[in-house]
């Protein structure tokens, strides 16, 4: 009898390996957001804003860096850095380091300004627009003209609940930007003759016909470049919305001034050959002359790339780059430190190995050094920091440089160095430090030089597992330790949910969370520490979350929630840091939690997200990004959290304040695209 047939037996060979449907999306999907149809998008968006421009008759200002590429730069006056982070629900803010006052200059010429930006599928406008830039209008009229004015934002982005919440943050940004960074209050009023009012304009909106006249307030038009895409990319024929958003993983090294230099050519070249091209073109791209940027209020230090500097017009030069600046040793005039520091995160975790050798340079100096450069590969960031460093270090309170100065640490604190850095940002906007670089300056300049001092201390912890948090006693513990044992206790929680997707509801969680030690599952990757209680089997680096709470959606259904989550402490050793980061100290992660909870599980308790490195947010509050993305099939993770002052503190709560911290999730991808911003509270005895 034969053999019945086989689907082997009727498939042609070469479709046996047809791809499936999925496939066939992503490669359509890959096909729509080609370098290609990006720039066809930039372009095509970037004719809105010109008529944008023309329409309101204002000059063009780009929020970098996606801004730059809708504006052709003959049309650019200015740039700026508002961050959408400070509109991000919860954590609401007004930056000190980008203070961004370089737009009163253009208001003060043309009497207003249109802001550039742009956001990605499923938004409306960026949060920079909607909420960042009109706090940052409401602070500087506040500062100017008095507590009587108003906090403007858009009511179809921004809830009245939330604006409420805002308006009650405004007060402390005013305070802290007068005692900070204490800004010349008549300079700004002789820059503004009126209150500063924003003006949200997308594709959506409808143009004046000719440029109307704004007779009670300075007009600042918060331009959307991008007009909403609702469905899938795939269905705008080619269309991207927010094309330039995050340039780096798309543009193969293009900037906006060789795109808009060689548009033409680019949008004339087939696909396949775009990539080829762009290599080209930036290879050929010699790059500007560096031009120096005197840093005021002094009159002698200047910030500049390295490349293709001119040390000729400077007595005295420092330089964070790789290797010696070429022929600089030959100038007997140029007095010059050389800071041997690699390019990018490398280089920042040399800085701090580096700064310590600008005491014995400046000790040789004139008291007053006539012109002094500071420079790096970018101009923007360890030159950056190493300014800083000598501002703080030699500069007075009117920018005059001094090097027989001797600060002591102990007169260098974090209002002093945020005052310094606004010096800075507020010369050019362009100088914006990573987060690692003003780390390693922080380091050196409030841990008395030494390098060492920088590292987390040892942690040396005595701690009995029934005990509550207030009979713990710590000796030496560093901050990741005395956040993790404050965890846990009892807390209630409030959590909001905004979704982009109608698939997913918006609303918001309110319930209870508690933190208890608990049996070490096994863990992926397994990194567990080895501080058990060996009579109760119980891990007291080993955390068991578990929360009950009720979701509340915007179309008012309600429904019981629950979860569960393995918060682990782990030890300096671990993680191994990857290339370029420097080894933190100890972290705390968080992992799934598996079914059911044992130590003998076969199942790993997987890692959702490991808080990194604490930096100071004011007011004691201590801030964390997550050390890498998570990611979930095709959506991306990122956290942050905020800690209160207590929550570092002895666990008692008393001398910090509240107990209290907070948790952000900005999730991304395909099949997600929300935001849930969580604060909990100590429970009521705890």
């Amino acid at each position: 009898m034969s053999k019945p047939l086989s689907q082997s037996d009727i498939l042609f060979p070469h479709l046996s390996n047809t791809p499936n449907f999925s496939t066939t999306l992503s490669s359509l999907k890959r096909s729509t957001l080609s370098t290609h149809n990006r720039l066809s998008s930039i372009f095509s968006d970037s004719t809105f804003v010109t008529a944008v421009a023309s329409a309101y008759a204002l000059p063009l200002v780009a929020n970098e860096r996606c801004g730059s590429w809708y504006i052709p730069p003959s049309q650019k006056s200015e740039s700026v850095y508002f961050k959408s982070t400070d509109g991000h629900m919860g954590q609401w803010g007004f930056s000190l380091r980008r203070l961004n006052l370089q737009v009163l200059d253009v208001v003060e010429r043309a009497g207003g300004c249109v802001i550039v930006d742009s956001t990605r599928r499923g938004k409306s406008m960026p949060d920079a627009l909607s909420k960042s830039v009109p706090i940052w209008c409401c602070v500087v009229n506040r500062v100017v003209f008095g507590e009587g004015e108003a906090l403007y934002t858009p009511p179809l982005a921004v809830s009245e609940s939330e604006k409420a919440q805002i308006e009650g943050r405004i007060g402390g940004f005013v305070r802290e930007f007068l005692d900070v960074c204490k800004p010349n209050i008549a300079d700004l009023r002789a820059k503004l003759k009126k209150p500063l009012r924003p003006i949200w304009v997308t594709h959506s909106s409808t143009l004046p016909e000719s440029a109307p006249a704004f007779a009670d307030f300075h007009p600042v038009v918060l331009c959307t470049a991008s007009r909403r895409v609702h469905g899938a990319e795939g269905s705008e024929g080619g269309y991207i919305q927010g094309a330039a958003d995050d340039h780096e993983a798309w543009s193969h090294g293009l900037t906006p001034p060789l795109f808009w230099a060689n548009r033409e050519l680019l949008m004339n070249t087939n696909e396949e050959d775009v990539p080829r091209l762009i290599a080209d073109l930036v290879k050929q791209d010699r790059g500007a002359d560096a031009i120096p940027t005197l840093i005021k209020p002094t009159s002698t230090l200047y910030i500049s790339s390295s490349q293709n500097v001119d040390t000729s017009p400077f007595d005295v030069v420092v330089s964070c780059t790789p290797d010696p600046l070429p022929h600089i040793d030959a100038k007997a005039k140029v007095k010059y430190l050389h800071l041997n520091c690699q390019t990018g995160k490398l280089g920042s975790r040399d800085l701090r190995a580096q700064l310590p050798h600008i005491r014995p340079f400046f000790a040789a100096l004139p008291p007053h050094p006539t012109k002094l450069l500071v420079c790096c590969p970018t101009g923007k960031d360890l030159a950056v920091g190493t300014a800083l460093a000598i501002l703080c270090l030699y500069a007075d309170a009117h920018g005059t440089l001094n090097s027989e100065r001797k600060t002591e640490s102990r007169e260098i604190s974090k209002p002093v160095i945020k005052q310094k850095l606004s010096w800075i940002t507020t010369s050019n906007p362009a100088l914006n430090p990573s987060r690692a670089t003003l780390q390693s300056v922080n380091a050196v300049l409030l841990g008395n030089w030494d390098p060492k001092a920088a590292t987390t201390t040892t942690t040396t912890t005595t701690t009995t597992t029934h005990d509550p948090p207030q009979a713990r006693t710590t000796t030496h513990v560093d901050k990741p330790t005395r956040i993790f044992h404050n965890l846990a206790t009892h807390w209630t929680f409030t959590r909001t949910l905004t979704s982009a997707l109608p698939s997913h509801p918006s609303g918001t969680v309110s319930g209870t969370a508690r933190l208890t030690p608990c049996p070490s599952p096994s863990l992926s990757p397994s990194t567990s520490s080895d501080h058990t209680n060996t009579d109760t089997n119980t891990n007291t680096n080993t955390l068991l979350y578990t929360e009950t709470g009720t979701f509340t959606t915007t179309t008012n259904l309600h429904f019981t929630t629950t979860r569960q989550y393995i918060y682990t402490l782990h030890p300096p050793t671990a993680p191994t840091p990857a290339a370029g980061e420097a080894d933190t100290g100890p972290y705390i992660a968080v992992h799934f939690s598996p079914s059911p909870l044992s130590p003998s599980s076969s199942e790993n308790a997987g890692l959702f997200v490991a808080i990194g490195p604490l930096t100071p947010g004011g007011e004691g509050v201590q801030e964390a990004r997550n050390q890498a993305q998570h990611l979930c099939g095709g959506d991306v993770y990122t956290a942050s959290w905020r800690f209160s002052a207590a929550m570092v503190g002895d666990g008692k709560g008393e001398r910090e304040g509240e107990m209290w911290w907070e948790v952000r999730y900005d999730v991304n991808g395909p099949g997600k695209e929300y935001v849930s911003w969580t604060r909990y509270v100590r429970g009521v005895g705890e």
